[in-house]
């Protein structure tokens, strides 16, 4: 099976639809870790959801921090929103917590680290082949700033080391796309669909 991993799309149309359409036809899945909006409401985010429903390819989701939390479980008809769920398609298990750790900037999906943690406890399936959040975990490739300083989700790393899950996917920090190992599991940002990726 072939998965198209996006995030941090921010309600870029633009280059949502390039990339869609350079990949619609060699995928057969699409995950997507947060931020689909850029701070919007409702319609912003059921107009980028409708433009991934033109391709009529599944795909899984959750909320990052500029999101509107009031709508962390999907709007109906949608995708598939995996917040605080497990989904399976063919043999992948999809297992999903959206939102971000607390940020200096007040934003509209921010929660605990315990409860991000809880959230994925409440569903957590036998065998996890990907793990999608929007937060990064602590001291990672994928969590470092422009700044060099790392600040992802200590509690993400541990549940990582953990549970194993095959694959974990994320964004939020848009300069931190990149790829590691930790512990089993390989860690991914696939970088901003703001940015074109």
């Amino acid at each position: 099976m072939k998965i198209l991993a996006l995030s941090d799309i921010h309600g870029n149309e633009y280059n949502l639809r390039k990339i869609l359409l350079e990949n619609k036809n060699n995928i057969d899945a699409i995950t997507i870790s947060g931020d689909i909006t850029n701070f919007g409401n409702y319609n912003d985010l059921k107009n980028i959801l409708d433009i991934i429903d033109e391709i009529r390819i599944p795909y899984f989701y959750i909320l990052g921090n500029c999101d509107p939390k009031e709508f962390k479980n999907g709007i109906e008809s949608k995708g598939i929103c995996v917040e605080s769920k497990c989904e399976k398609i063919d043999n992948i298990t999809i297992l999903g917590a959206g939102g971000s750790t607390f940020t200096p900037f007040n934003t509209l999906f921010e929660i605990s680290e315990d409860e991000l943690i809880n959230n994925l406890k409440k569903a957590i399936c036998e065998e996890i082949t990907i793990l999608l959040t929007h937060n990064p975990p602590y001291a990672s490739i994928v969590d470092l700033t422009k700044y060099k300083i790392h600040v992802g989700s200590k509690k993400l790393r541990e549940f990582i080391l953990q549970y194993s899950p095959k694959i974990y996917q994320c964004g939020h920090i848009h300069e931190a796309r990149g790829k590691e190992i930790i512990g089993n599991t390989l860690v991914f940002n696939p970088g901003p669909v703001i940015r074109g990726y």
